[in-house]
């Protein structure tokens, strides 16, 4: 008797398990039909939904897609947290995106930030002879006494200096502008301090004004700063991702060619002469009117549009950065913007200072940043294209052919920077910024022990 009680037992405890067992699948089945519905719905709003009249709709596109994707908040909670991902469409694209509507828009942009960068680094050097000669005017002229070579050398380095004071303030304010104007708003209004400084530079030597001339160079700074900030958001904003990088490489190609077009002008047979070299401050005014004329034929970029729910509008500009006939092929990659723009607003955070330090994610970050510029600036870049032909003259090299050595210099950089648009996206900016460190430990101590050895 107690054996079929058993048996009983073990046969009503097997069908429990196996409703337990079918109602879980069946919760499991059905929690898997509405999180397919929920996609379903956003796919087929934003693939098969006719583009709205005008951009009032386009908010409505937006808003629409934020609440079909609240449908699927709990099933994208990640570790328990509260972060929500959008998830984007794998895209697949037939071509890398190298439109010439693209390359238009990225030469329009770094024509008026790269290239004002990297002219504002290497134009003072090749001059620096006639620029202390004409420090001395004016001292004769005002005080009717020459100036001694300590405050001559005290005069120039601050007119070098303030480049970098008006390009920190030029840094700090180009996020804000560049989010409440647009990226290429932004591009536009930058280019009137550019034009203002280098008027204030070709005058002040015909108005005898030292002070006027370090004015223009804080707005060029500034200017510098500017663009070094908004000029590669433009591009990384336009650019297809496979080809981001090399694209965002771009920026240094074009620094390295005003550094060496800089040192080709500052040449004694060109510019670099006594009645001539202020003109060498007017080049930028052209730079800013290339790019005016340029960016008034492109479009904003897609991104910013789309933060600013203009859905209408980023499908339009992205139809002609892609130069793409397939309207489904533009929606996806929209979609994919979209839910990057998604996640930006959904878990964005207000960063205090004092969390900088205090979190140890952020701490990490920050020590990261803070080591790497350091890294950079004590390879002595800076000082080479500042100073370069004062170091060579003080190191017994003839001043008329020091300007002409400094040209190797140039040139290796732009082969440098060449290079690296074909390569970054292969190797990876790490290694490249490991290889490079590396590379100028090496070469920094053969320059010392060859100086070591020269003075005995």
């Amino acid at each position: 008797m107690s054996k079929d009680e058993n048996f009983k037992n073990k046969e009503k405890q097997a069908t429990d398990d196996r409703e337990r067992l079918a109602n879980s699948s069946r919760d499991n089945d059905e929690e898997n039909i509405n999180q397919n519905v929920a996609e379903k719905m956003i796919d087929e709003e934003f693939k098969n939904k006719e583009l709205p009249e005008d951009d009032k709709s386009d908010t409505d596109t937006f808003e629409e897609g934020n609440k079909l994707e609240k449908l699927d908040e709990k099933n994208n909670d990640i570790n328990g947290s509260s972060v929500r991902i959008f998830q984007s469409l794998d895209l697949k694209p037939k071509h890398l995106g190298l439109t010439r509507t693209l390359l238009l828009a990225m030469f329009a942009a770094l024509i008026g930030t790269g290239a004002q960068f990297g002219y504002a680094l290497g134009v003072m050097n090749a001059p620096s002879e006639l620029i202390k000669i004409y420090i001395n005017e004016i001292y004769i002229k005002r005080y009717n006494s020459t100036i001694s070579p300590y405050h001559q050398d005290i005069l120039y380095s601050t007119a070098i200096s303030v480049v970098a004071l008006g390009g920190m303030f030029g840094g700090l304010s180009a996020i804000s502008l560049s989010n409440r104007f647009g990226r290429k708003t932004s591009l536009l209004l930058n280019n009137f301090p550019v034009i203002i400084g280098s008027i204030l530079m070709v005058l002040s030597k015909n108005i005898a004004s030292f002070e006027v001339f370090i004015v223009g160079r804080i707005l060029i700074g500034f200017s510098a700063g500017f663009g070094a900030t908004v000029g590669p958001i433009y591009v990384n904003e336009i650019a297809p991702l496979r080809v981001r990088g090399s694209l965002g490489a771009c920026f240094q190609l074009f620094i390295a060619f005003a550094v060496l077009l800089a040192q080709i002008l500052g040449l004694d047979i060109i510019l670099g002469r006594q009645h001539l070299w202020n003109y060498l401050f007017a080049i930028p005014i052209i730079f800013s009117v290339l790019q005016c004329t340029l960016l008034i034929f492109t479009h904003e970029t897609p991104t910013f549009l789309l933060q600013k729910k203009r859905r209408r509008a980023a499908t339009r500009a992205l139809k002609w950065f892609r130069r793409e006939k397939s309207d489904d092929d533009i929606q996806e990659e929209i979609h994919a913007m979209e839910a990057d723009v998604r996640n930006v607003q959904t878990n964005a955070t207000k960063v205090s200072i004092r969390d900088l330090w205090s979190k140890p994610l952020l701490r990490k970050c920050i020590l990261i940043l803070t080591m790497t510029h350091i890294a950079q600036h004590f390879t002595g870049s800076c000082v080479i294209f500042f100073f370069g032909d004062i170091i060579l003259t003080r190191a017994n090299l003839k001043m008329e052919y020091a300007s002409y050595a400094m040209l190797s210099n140039g040139i290796a950089y732009l082969a440098a920077a060449i290079s690296l648009i074909f390569i970054v996206d292969k190797i990876g900016r790490r290694s490249l910024l490991l290889y490079g460190l590396i590379g100028t430990a090496a070469t920094s101590c053969v320059i010392g022990v060859t100086i070591f050895k020269s003075r005995n």
